[in-house]
This record gives structure tokens, C-alpha cells and sequence, in this order.
């Protein structure tokens, strides 16, 4: 709420800046004195209502009332990228899994910050694409939300690499054919 903008003190700022008349049958205006008081309520929007007081020589008075939408439109901001990683598997499954904080993230090597929520109150999704096959490239997309609903987006690439050979167990037996030169030998499987 602190956001909204200072209040007017005077008459002639009242009626400049919000198009009202004001007037009092005894006091001129440059007499009228001008107070104001503020309540807030909400959040997306912080609704501010701000009541102006305005008082005669007699302390007469009536009010006005102006209301004051302090929304937060701002994207929280990151900055730094985070260091592709890479995974023994043969699936996309076999990625790590996604982190799920912005400390978390912050690990990973970016800078998070948010103008009006704390870091501990941002909301951190993620989503998994995957192309190829040696490797497999996962790009993860995290998604940074403020108490407001404004995101920006971080991605990771993650490259799953099959680097085991395949595994064989036991011997082939001994093969004993007729003939005269290696061309005998049976045709391979």
C-alpha cells in the first residue's frame, strides 16, 4: 500500500488533480483544511481507499473518497543460467528429478528476486521436452511465479547418454566344421 501515490494537502489540488468542486459558504477554500487517512485491503490488487477530510473554520466537515489499485505487474527477475547437467539412462526418465524452491534454484547457479513477494513465497513449476536419442536432450523449462501471477522462465538442458555396453555373459562353443579354408566357416548370425 505504500505504493500509492502521497495524498494532496490543499483544496485547489483537490479539485486540480480530481476534477471536484469544493466550497463553504463562510471559509474560503484556501482556509479549508485538508486532511486524509488511508485503509488497504487485498492483495492482486492491494486496494488502497483513501478518505480526504475536508474541515471548515467551524470544524465543519465533509469527506471524499478516492480509491487506488496497487497491482504488482512485474515479472519476477532471473538472471544467470544454469549449467546443463548430464545423465546415464536410455529414457528421458531418466533426467533428475526437477527442483521445486527458489533456493534450490538459486544453487543451480541463477540469481531470483521479485519486487513485491519473498523468495520463500515464489512458486516453482517445471516442464519436460525431450528430442533425440544419443543423447537424449531434455530441455526443462522452470517457471517462477509471483503472489500476483506474473512468471518469467528458466530453462535447463539435460543430455541422457547411454555409455554402457552391452553386457554379455557365458562363451560361445567351439565350432568344428569340414573344409579346406576359413570360407568354410558357417555364415555369421
Amino acid at each position: 500500500a505504500s505504493a500509492a501515490p502521497a495524498p494532496v494537502a490543499t483544496v485547489v489540488a483537490l479539485e486540480v488533480l480530481f476534477g471536484i468542486s469544493v466550497s463553504d459558504t463562510c471559509t474560503p477554500d484556501a482556509n479549508l483544511v485538508v486532511t486524509s487517512a488511508d485503509t488497504s485491503a487485498g492483495t492482486c490488487p492491494i486496494v488502497v481507499t483513501r478518505t480526504y477530510t475536508i474541515t471548515d473554520a467551524c470544524g465543519n466537515f465533509t469527506t471524499a473518497t478516492q480509491t487506488i489499485n496497487v497491482q504488482d505487474t512485474t515479472a519476477p527477475v532471473v538472471t544467470g543460467t544454469i549449467t546443463p547437467a548430464t545423465a546415464e539412462g536410455c529414457s528421458a526418465t531418466a533426467a533428475p528429478a526437477a527442483v521445486t524452491t527458489v533456493t534450490a534454484l538459486e544453487g543451480m547457479g541463477l540469481t531470483i528476486a521479485d519486487a513485491c513477494t519473498p523468495d520463500a513465497t515464489l512458486v516453482v513449476t517445471s516442464t519436460d521436452t525431450s528430442v533425440g536419442t544419443c543423447p537424449i536432450v531434455v530441455t526443462r523449462t522452470y517457471t517462477i511465479t509471483d503472489a500476483c501471477g506474473n512468471f518469467t522462465t528458466a530453462t535447463q538442458t539435460i543430455n541422457i547418454q547411454d555409455t554402457t555396453a552391452p553386457v554379455v555373459t557365458g562363451t560361445i562353443p567351439v565350432a568344428n566344421v569340414q573344409g579346406c579354408s576359413a570360407s568354410a566357416a558357417p555364415s555369421p548370425v
